[in-house]
């Protein structure tokens, strides 16, 4: 009976003492609550330290590794000296290699030397002078040039030199431009020694005496017109040959119209050769003194009394004329063989 009073006179006690709690008193908060009162740790702030995964499987290589010690463990001090003879070896190795997936030839046979000799290609010849002397065919193109037993120029060295001018020919790019610059001015020298002309033959004309009057003749027309067209054509090829985009990036048809005008110029600078050859030559112009020049039994007045100075630019035309009619060919030639060389399929 007393525990019993005293136990309940416990849970009075408790239940006076919670009904007297005064609720404005703070309260403890729970832990799992979230307080951000200002006083946080500000490392507690930064997010988690990337994880490293485990490295177990690397391995650093040791200091002390050295290129091929390896397999040191299994060398010994013995030489690597044969124990047997070779033939001994083969035999020993002959059955594993017969049983191999490689077929054996059943019609093969073994043949002696006589046999070898007769069927097949020399290949053991001996030196003879002759061999150093003479290339064999086929190798060379060039025959060189020999005297007296000696080599001047062999076939090596002239097949070399062969093969550096065509090379310096066809894919030099300052070949075209030596040809082109020496074709303008030539050109510019025919047109003016052709002005010179016919300056000349019509201050000649003003001469009141008509036996001192001269006829221009067919050259000197020529040399003005195909001069005046010739040196802006010649200007506008050069800047096209470096300027102009390359053959597989422009036109073909372009490119072989500006050919077939190298090919009209170098067909009207020879029939100016001809006519400026023609009128030097002419005994009734102005390099010989004749009054009249026979022709079929009759006599013709000369058109042209002796004019030195006529007569010497002339000579100097006809000369720079034919000059350029051989710098029009050879421009012409190398620009072809340029466009064929380029052209090629291989």
């Amino acid at each position: 009976m007393p525990e019993m009073q005293q136990r309940s006179g416990l849970l009075s006690t408790s239940t006076a003492q919670s009904t007297q709690h005064d609720p404005h008193e703070p309260s403890s908060i729970p832990p799992w609550v979230h307080v951000n009162d200002g006083n946080e740790d500000p490392d507690t702030l930064l997010l988690p330290s990337q994880a490293r995964p485990n490295t177990r499987h690397y391995k650093p290589p040791p200091t002390h590794y050295k290129p091929g010690r390896k397999w040191d463990h299994l060398r010994t001090a013995e030489p690597p000296l044969l124990s047997a003879p070779i033939n001994d070896h083969q035999l020993r190795w002959a059955p594993f290699m017969q049983s191999g997936p490689n077929p054996q030839n059943r019609e093969g046979r073994v043949v002696d030397a006589a046999w070898m000799e007769e069927n097949m290609p020399y290949m053991n010849p001996e030196w003879h002078p002759d061999d150093e002397e003479e290339p064999a065919p086929g190798l060379l193109t060039a025959r060189g040039m020999m005297y007296r037993g000696k080599w001047l120029i062999s076939p090596e060295r002239q097949e070399k030199t062969m093969r550096l001018f065509w090379r310096l020919l066809l894919k030099n790019p300052f070949v075209p431009l030596v040809f082109r610059v020496t074709v303008l001015g030539f050109s510019a020298a025919a047109l003016g020694l052709g002005a010179a002309i016919f300056v000349n033959v019509k201050e000649v004309n003003k001469d009141a005496n008509p036996n001192n009057q001269c006829a221009t003749r067919a050259s000197t027309y020529m040399a003005i017109i195909v001069g005046t067209v010739a040196l802006p054509y010649s200007a506008y090829v050069t800047w096209d040959e470096y300027m102009s985009k390359p053959l597989g990036l422009r036109s073909v048809a372009a490119k072989i119209l500006l050919l077939l005008c190298d090919l009209y110029f170098v067909v009207f600078s020879s029939s100016n050769v001809s006519l400026a050859m023609d009128a030097l030559w002419d005994h009734r112009w102005a390099c010989y003194d004749e009054q009249y020049s026979s022709l079929g039994g009759g006599y013709i007045q000369a058109t042209c009394p002796n004019n030195a100075s006529v007569c010497y630019k002339q000579r100097a035309l006809s000369s720079v004329l034919f000059v350029s009619l051989i710098a029009w060919c050879v421009t012409f030639s190398i620009s072809v063989l340029r466009v064929v060389e380029k052209l090629r399929p291989d």
